[in-house]
């Protein structure tokens, strides 16, 4: 929707035409808001939308192939730093070298989720390069992107360093995941023997260091093993590897799945209240005002319609040439005419048009009829749309020039309260037609019988 708008009150002002979307939107809808995004769901394809989201999605792949490679050297990167190619492994220096890019990743994200509001700006910026590479830069695409930072901007404080927080959480969970499995193979299939070496620190800074981070992966069955014996270049090496190990599950992949589950709590809180259509914006409000209007009023003075006595007879009596017209009453474009298979070939009915519902059109189609004098009139509508008093005078004024009249409901898609309120208002005319159809396959062998009739 926010494309849509911003496609109609943006500085090149798409001239969209949506009458037919506004009808199809009030027709299938009850709820405001819902008309809303469905009518500009319907008005998609006149901007290129439809066809750019599903390109959009096909570049999906292309970021899951480039999220896959990232996590992949990552991992890579995190094992090689702690078993490389020598089988001495300093235990403190192998720790680090696992934390230490993680740890400085999370604190960007802190700063930029304290600081930023937005991401520190990266993702609009991003978004805007992104306008600049070759063939994402066309005008649905831009919409698209246009659109995406228009939300950004709208929504929740932080919202986008949040968004970014969770993929980057993400990344960094799998990383660990393959960095654990690759170190546990490589401490399984392979000896290694973990030391402690320094020039300047003291001895006993290690042991304080290892008792201290090795406390709460104790916690989880990860104990510490004794100092002592690390410092002297022996000592308990299986120990120590899994004590490495666990101090990387617990600071490592454990810190990522908390980030990454408190990134999505936040976001879901925060964008369940807020997706959906702002009814406080002006546009929608226009929208609303203008759904508003097509709503059925009571009607304080009703029309005084001609009664069957009047009506009737005038369709009986008048004199009929064999044949048979058929006129679409306020298609959609998108519906395939004629709608009866057998019309594309031969005989041609004596008359086949399509109204749009203007006083000049119906005058005309009127004026047709009432030359032609048709034996059987066959008058498709919309099942989509609600019938009204216009339908109404038009399909009375058409029915008493032919002598027989018949409906056949098309549209697409017909919903079973669309055809059941079609019925019920047909069935309440004065004059109702002989014969009201769902499928051309009836209306077809309807018409067929009635040009059998005329050649008895």
């Amino acid at each position: 929707m926010q494309a849509v708008q911003l496609a109609e009150q943006g500085p090149r002002q798409h001239g969209l035409d949506d009458i037919q979307a506004m009808r199809e939107a009030h027709a299938a809808f009850d709820s405001g808001p819902d008309r809303v995004l469905a009518r500009a769901a319907l008005l998609a394809p006149q901007l290129g939308l439809d066809h750019e989201m599903r390109h959009w999605r096909g570049r999906l792949l292309l970021v899951a192939a480039f999220a896959a490679l990232l996590v992949g050297l990552l991992s890579y990167g995190l094992v090689n730093a702690v078993v490389g190619s020598d089988r001495r492994i300093n235990a403190m220096a192998a720790l680090v070298a696992v934390l230490a890019p993680h740890l400085l990743s999370l604190l960007l994200w802190l700063a930029a989720l304290v600081f930023g509001g937005s991401g520190g700006g990266f993702l609009p910026a991003l978004l805007r390069a992104s306008t600049r590479i070759p063939g994402l830069g066309g005008e649905p695409s831009r919409l698209l992107l246009e659109a995406m930072q228009a939300l950004l901007q709208r929504g929740p404080a932080r919202m986008a360093a949040w968004a970014l927080g969770l993929l980057n959480h993400a990344v960094w969970s799998l990383a660990f995941v393959f960095t654990l499995l690759g170190l546990l193979a490589a401490f399984s299939f392979m000896s290694f023997q973990l030391t402690w070496e320094t020039t300047i620190l003291d001895a006993s800074a290690f042991a304080r260091f290892a008792s201290l981070i090795g406390w709460l992966p104790a916690q989880w069955g990860f104990a510490t093993p004794d100092v002592g014996h690390l410092l002297e270049g022996s000592g308990d090496h299986r120990g120590w590897a899994i004590w490495l190990l666990g101090c990387t599950l617990v600071y490592g992949l454990g810190l990522r799945l908390l980030c990454l589950a408190i990134s999505a709590l936040v976001l879901w809180t925060q964008l369940r209240p807020w997706v959906g259509v702002d009814v406080s914006d002006p546009y929608v409000r226009r929208l609303l005002a203008r759904f508003e209007a097509m709503q059925a009023v009571e009607v304080l003075d009703p029309e005084h319609r001609p009664n069957a006595a009047a009506t009737a007879p005038r369709r009986a009596q008048a004199p009929t040439r064999p044949g048979l017209a058929l006129i679409g009453y306020e298609l959609p474009q998108s519906l395939t005419w004629p709608p009866l298979p057998a019309f594309s070939g031969n005989p041609q009915p004596l008359l086949q048009a399509r109204c749009d519902g203007s006083v000049a059109d119906k005058r005309q189609l009127l004026a047709q009829l009432q030359s032609l004098q048709a034996q059987g009139l066959l008058l498709v509508c919309n099942a989509s749309a609600s019938p009204d008093r216009a339908t109404e005078r038009f399909l009375r004024d058409a029915g008493s020039q032919v002598a027989s009249l018949a409906v056949l409901l098309a549209g697409g898609e017909l919903s079973a309260t669309s055809l059941q309120r079609w019925r019920q208002w047909l069935a309440q005319l004065d004059a109702p037609p002989d014969a009201v159809f769902d499928e051309a396959a009836h209306a077809l062998t309807w018409a067929a019988a009635l040009g059998a009739q005329d050649a008895r």
